[in-house]
């Protein structure tokens, strides 16, 4: 159990330092974690963090949009760059989904466009962290991971840490008591 914590903290302490020696801004899904920019890293990040994920396989973008279906691939599947899948806790296929960090603000303007048309009526259903996302959302909170809200915040919802996302009316956000 030492050993895993050391080891998550070396990770952490590494990313914080590469991500300042990059010139990010904190803003954005850069302050939501370790950058992660393929599906491989994903999948370690979720083993080391819940000691699970199991049957790593490479995905098609086809499969993708067979997974999320039509609709969600439509406005999901131009900014992936790539995805896999595992198995890990109640999730029987967790999608580990990677994303253009250039098209990020895109990505967020089109799911705006399409809450604006009618097309969609809710927010993307995916826990977000640096660059990535998994699929979900059951538990994925307590990962540190992010919802992102193109939807305002009302007075009932209960929103915790909430970091501005890459596209204005965007936010990424944490249920109360769980930010990491």
């Amino acid at each position: 159990m030492f050993a895993r914590c050391a080891a998550l903290v070396a990770l952490l302490v590494g990313s914080v330092a590469c991500s300042s020696a990059t010139g990010t801004t904190g803003l954005g899904s850069n302050a939501l974690g370790p950058p992660l920019g393929t599906s491989a890293e994903v999948a370690a990040w979720v083993e080391e963090k819940t000691g699970q994920c199991d049957e790593v396989a490479s995905r098609s973008i086809e499969e993708f949009a067979d997974f999320v279906g039509p609709l969600r691939a439509k406005l999901y599947a131009p900014y992936v760059v790539e995805w896999s899948t595992c198995q890990a806790g109640p999730y029987e296929r967790l999608g580990l989904v990677v994303f253009q960090r250039e098209k990020l603000a895109d990505f967020q303007r089109a799911w705006q466009g399409a809450l604006s048309s009618g097309e969609v009526s809710d927010n993307p259903d995916f826990g977000f962290g640096n660059g990535f996302a998994l699929s979900g959302t059951l538990g994925l909170e307590l990962l540190g991971l992010h919802e992102l809200r193109c939807t305002p915040v009302g007075p009932d919802d209960e929103v915790g840490h909430t970091v501005p996302a890459e596209a204005q009316g965007c936010v990424y956000t944490q249920k109360p008591g769980h930010h990491h």
